[in-house]
């Protein structure tokens, strides 16, 4: 005997349309617990394997005995290619003889296979391969059909279908594939009732498939899953996209995130006219590789969590921000602000989410346990809730802004006793690009959590015709209580998905209006040049340029610097142009001048989804700008923590240039630096030049370090000449065209 009798009921389904309320407790802390460091197993279940009533831990080819967690073997596990073939572990009573079973859903061996409990500690449980439909990034389980029992829906690459379980009544497992629409296919999935008609739909990345009345026969009498193409998700769905009413509306709103690129994102369902409409909001941007998402109420208020998980090496550190420190999250809706609150339960402790992770009350205490596995080992953070605060749980919150003496060699990092180390991998790499993005906060402030992410609530003030693209004047609100004015240019002929600029304007009253082509220097209106070009433009204003009155002091007050203020506005910008049907998210890139070329590398640095920088009279080193006099940077409106903690000293300053443009690897920068340019002296850009290309050639996985990282330094003065923006552009058409 190993288990009861388990129902596989609708209850014990990971993919519900889960009812969030509104609440102020706070998530608690975790504690960590090592498992297996070595182990690499993408997937884990969490069931009382040897039937003492404690629940046991099971990844891949092993199980670990509660409470103790020895470990003990399970079954051998197929290696193809350097992965497990075990994307997914998930519990069913597959054969129906009381004990429950796994079943796996594969993306190396192409395969469904379930895995028999063999009813005996120390035997070895067996696989049995059901089918090879092809790839699956891996699967979940839901009552597809409604019939109150759970079947398996898995992400298939490149088909869709789902499979229902029964037995004959000679006992033989049946499986049964039921196709759906081919458009369901991709990378992300999910099940849940979108329309309020009482049957669960299945959501993918394309839109959502309407159930037909009989999920099972799908013949034409009782209808077909019928695609609404209503929305589009990011083309890299996390696992499961889920489907829940976040604001408690009445209605079913739609959560993912992006399983090999930055962010995690909603849509809000609304109705107008009887018209049902989707709104895009993005929930967090600093974080990337969230390829598998939890629904769990972690704080036990009947309000459940959203828990994302950052995957280790899904593609073999190929994707930007993949040797970013590890990260465990979760978000809390704020109903009274329409935002989300933010908890980080785990950052650079190397703990993440692999394709399968479960929520379960693993030590049987009456709370929400996390099972963590993936390629960097297998662990379970305790929920302490209830708990006093203790001051070692073992797992970190921020990271630590280590200081470095040498500014122009990012090429060096510290480990945790404060040793230096020359970079030699992308791992290292990643530790010291966390140090250079604290050490830049320390100075500009802390980059704004989701707390402050306010519905976008964009404001068309007026629209115009101009040739080849219309010119709208918006508002968008960046924050509460605060909007900001910008053009938004948008191409007349645009037949699919266009890239998209961030353009940013320099240090002149007229603000937005000198890159949208309204005044100013004819060489700075790479705005209206773009948008002549095919892309989508944002032109904000800097706040306290051109429409945009602010004042620092007041308005900014919770603010550190105006230049963390500014990069804010412009990663809000980026999630509106992201929110554009017509712009791919993939294909975002920033422009900037002088102040805006400054602004681009700093708004580069902490917002991941832009893909390609061009800054254009933008920096030199501290310690050659003006001869190492920063009073420049010192402003309300920069930087004003230079002056006040740091002295104006070049060198107490905790990061420079070097840092901040090696920090945007491996994406694309491009850089217009005159020779004769009086505010940023070219022979420091050179000298940084030659310390940042190093970091390139180690990071560009694409292995063109000499087209993704290109300075080049016109006989000019403080301009943006007419070739250099030709040559800017055809290199940005290489990159996002």
């Amino acid at each position: 005997m190993v288990h009861k009798h388990v129902s596989r009921s609708v209850a014990t389904a990971l993919l519900l349309v889960l009812m969030p309320a509104p609440s102020d407790a706070a998530v608690p802390q975790f504690r960590k617990h090592v498992l297996d460091a070595k182990s690499e197993y993408p997937a884990c279940a969490v069931l009382d394997v040897n039937a003492d009533g404690k629940p046991d831990i099971i990844s891949g080819g092993a199980w670990y005995e509660a409470p103790s967690w020895q470990q003990h073997h399970l079954r051998d596990v197929q290696n193809i290619r350097g992965r497990f073939d075990d994307y997914s572990n998930l519990p069913l009573d597959v054969n129906a003889d009381g004990l429950l079973d796994l079943v796996s859903a594969n993306y190396r061996s192409q395969s469904i296979f379930w895995i028999q409990n063999s009813g005996k500690v120390g035997v070895p449980w067996k696989s049995h391969v059901v089918v090879a439909p092809g790839a699956m990034e891996t699967g979940r389980l839901a009552d597809v059909d409604g019939d109150g029992r759970l079947d398996l829906l898995p992400n298939g690459v490149k088909f869709a279908a789902w499979w229902s379980v029964t037995t004959d009544s000679d006992n033989k497992v049946v499986w049964t594939r039921h196709d759906l629409p081919q458009q369901a296919a991709g990378h992300g999935i999910g099940f849940g009732d979108v329309d309020g008609d009482g049957r669960g739909d299945v959501v993918g990345v394309r839109g959502w498939f309407r159930a037909p009345r009989s999920a099972v026969t799908n013949d034409a009498s009782q209808g077909r899953w019928v695609w609404q193409p209503e929305f589009a998700l990011h083309r890299d769905g996390a696992l499961p996209i889920l489907v829940q009413d976040v604001d408690a509306d009445g209605d079913a709103d739609v959560i993912w995130a992006r399983g090999h690129r930055t962010g995690v994102y909603w849509l809000e369902q609304s109705t107008k006219d009887g018209e049902r409409h989707w709104e895009k909001h993005a929930i967090d941007t600093s974080f990337s590789q969230f390829h598998s998402l939890l629904s769990a109420d972690l704080d036990g208020d009947g309000q459940v969590e959203l828990i994302a998980g950052k995957r280790y090496l899904g593609h073999d550190g190929k994707d930007v921000g993949e040797w970013d420190p590890m990260a465990i999250v979760a978000y809390s809706f704020q109903s009274q602000t329409h935002t989300w609150k933010r908890t980080i339960l785990s950052l650079g402790d190397g703990i993440g989410f692999g394709l399968d992770p479960k929520a379960a009350d693993v030590d049987a205490d009456g709370d929400v346990d996390l099972v963590c596995p993936g390629r960097g080992g297998l662990y379970w953070l305790e929920n302490l809730r209830g708990a006093d605060a203790l001051k070692n749980t073992g797992l970190s919150q921020t990271v630590p802004a280590i200081s470095y003496d040498e500014h122009t060699k990012p090429l060096t990092f510290k480990d945790a006793e404060g040793r230096l180390h020359p970079v030699t991998n992308d791992a290292e790499w990643g530790r010291r690009r966390a140090h250079i993005v604290a050490n830049v906060e320390r100075v500009m402030g802390p980059l704004p959590g989701p707390s402050r992410r306010v519905p976008l609530d964009l404001k068309v003030l007026s629209t115009t015709d101009v040739e080849t693209y219309v010119r709208k004047k918006i508002t968008y609100a960046s924050e509460p209580g605060d909007r900001v004015p910008a053009y938004l240019l948008v191409p007349k002929k645009i037949e699919q998905r266009a890239p998209a600029m961030l353009c940013l304007h320099q240090t002149t009253r007229i603000g937005k209006d000198e890159p949208a082509g309204l005044g100013g220097r004819p060489t700075l209106h790479y705005a209206d040049e773009l948008a002549r070009r095919g892309y989508v433009c944002l032109v904000p204003d800097y706040p306290s340029f051109g429409d945009y009155a602010y004042d620092f002091t007041k308005q900014g007050a919770h603010y550190r610097s105006g230049s963390m203020k500014a990069i804010w506005n412009n990663i809000r910008g980026i999630d509106l142009l992201e929110a554009i049907p017509e712009v791919d998210p993939d294909r975002i890139g920033c422009i900037g001048h002088s102040l805006g070329g400054h602004n681009t590398i700093f708004t580069s640095v902490f917002d991941q989804r832009i893909a390609a920088a061009v800054t254009s009279c933008g920096f030199t080193p501290f310690h050659h700008y003006y001869g190492g006099k920063l009073k420049g940077w010192t402003s309300d409106r920069y930087m004003p923590l230079i002056d006040r903690q740091f002295g104006n000293d070049p060198d107490r300053v905790p990061f420079d240039f070097h840092e901040l443009i090696a920090a945007i690897s491996p994406r694309a920068f491009f850089s217009n630096s005159p020779t004769r340019d009086s505010n940023f002296d070219i022979s420091g850009v050179r000298k940084l030049e030659a310390t940042v290309r190093p970091v390139y050639e180690l990071t560009d996985s694409r292995k063109h370090g000499q087209g993704t990282f290109v300075v080049v330094t016109p006989d000019s003065a403080h301009d943006f000449p007419d070739e250099i923006r030709e040559q800017a552009y055809d290199w940005l058409d290489d990159r996002l065209k």
